[in-house]
């Protein structure tokens, strides 16, 4: 990870993680011995043993993800509380600290979403960031470059939809539409207003089969079209919204 501004720091550190992963590991270990068991003697004690260290594996396997979710929270944090727009150097850090977090590995991508789902719903934060990437201030290459890419985290559709490329901007808007998120929304609403036809036209057409089958997208729609309600193409978004 690069060295951060002392701002911009996460609020705690990773060496957390042991506490919740050396027991977990044991738990794994202690119920593939006891279904071991259960399988080859099966008794009365062997089921309640069973049962014993499949709760406990159940209840830190919870206890990781609550873990992880708040190291993703912690990470992104900083950023959450400072960063507006205008501040370009920070959006830079921000960008960095988010190709860090897509970098991790597969198993880690948990964080990937947790931190997507906190940058959508800031909008202060939402607003800089579509800003500076449309003035071409920050760069979201890194991100396009794993468009397509297989093992590509769920970080990069939305960031990748910000890119100066047209062509790169509506192939993102296609990889938001395979498994889309709520916090798809806000950037399928900025490329909606897109100033390429291609792009607007993917992701009307993304929007409206989207906002069909999940209506519980809609609020959240509505709310990011205030975003871009004076913009030269937002009248037609408007209809397909119902506003």
């Amino acid at each position: 990870m690069h060295k951060l501004p002392a701002e911009y720091r996460p609020d705690s550190s990773e060496s957390g993680m042991l506490t919740v992963y050396v027991p977990l590991f044991c738990c794994y270990l202690m119920t593939a011995a006891s279904t071991l068991i259960l399988v080859v003697e099966p008794s009365v004690m062997a089921i309640l043993v069973w049962l014993f260290f499949g709760f406990g594996l159940v209840g830190t396997e919870a206890g990781r993800r609550a873990l992880v979710d708040e190291k993703a929270r912690a990470r992104i944090g900083p950023f959450l509380r400072q960063l507006r727009r205008g501040n370009v150097d920070g959006y830079v850090w921000l960008l960095r600290t988010l190709a860090d977090v897509e970098g991790l590995p597969r198993w880690s991508r948990r964080r990937g979403r947790i931190t997507l789902d906190a940058i959508a719903a800031d909008e202060q934060l939402m607003n800089g960031l579509l800003v500076h990437c449309r003035r071409r201030q920050i760069s979201v290459a890194a991100f396009a470059d794993r468009l397509g890419r297989w093992g590509a985290g769920v970080l990069v559709p939305p960031l990748a939809s910000l890119h100066p490329d047209g062509r790169v901007r509506e192939a993102a808007v296609v990889a938001m539409a395979r498994r889309l998120r709520t916090a798809h929304v806000p950037f399928l609403i900025e490329r909606a207003v897109d100033w390429v036809p291609e792009v607007r036209t993917a992701a009307h057409a993304v929007l409206k089969a989207e906002l069909g089958q999940h209506p519980g997208l809609l609020p959240h729609a509505r709310v990011a079209y205030a975003r871009v309600s004076r913009r030269k193409h937002a009248p037609a978004v408007a209809r397909l919204l119902g506003l």
